[in-house]
Parts: C-alpha cells; structure tokens; sequence
C-alpha cells in the first residue's frame, strides 16, 4: 500500500503539473489535491473494472473518465459548478 501511495503522489504531481501548466491561474493546491486523487481512484477503478463482467468493467472505466475530465477541465469552465453545490451541503 505505502508503494501505491508513492506512486500516486508521483504520478498525481505529474498530472497536477501540467494541469497547472495549461491553466497557471488555478488554486494549486485545489488542483494537486484533484490530481493525486484523480491518479489514485483511477488505479482502484481500472483493479474494480477488471474484476466485474467486461461490459459493467467498461462501464464503470468510462464514468471514471467522464468524472475526472469534469474535473481537470474546471478551471476552463470559470467557476466550478460544484462549487455551489458543495458550499450548500457545508
């Protein structure tokens, strides 16, 4: 587990990097804590795909796609429309 983490942090650095390269106005720390966690869950959903039917694995590959693409292309959209949501729910 402790490699795995490693790697996520890496690889979510990576990802964080050049997330913050295309948009160098975003909160850093909002778009590192995404990407590490984007990297992580995408590791856990490519482990939970394999282990389902091929159809749901396809499924369940393709919503985390669509789930973490909303979310590296916040900061194009402005203002995050979760933002709202979240600060309602607080």
């Amino acid at each position: 587990m402790a490699l795995e983490l490693q790697e996520s942090r890496i690889a979510g650095g990576m990802l964080a990097d050049a997330m913050l390269r295309v948009f160098p106005d975003s909160d850093v720390l909002r778009v590192r804590e995404s990407a590490f966690l984007i990297w992580h869950l995408g590791e856990a959903t490519m482990r939970l795909a394999i282990s389902c039917a091929p159809e749901e694995g396809r499924g369940l590959v393709e919503a985390f796609k669509r789930m973490s693409l909303l979310e590296i292309m916040a900061p194009a959209a402005g203002s995050n429309e979760f933002d709202s949501a979240a600060e309602a729910v607080s």
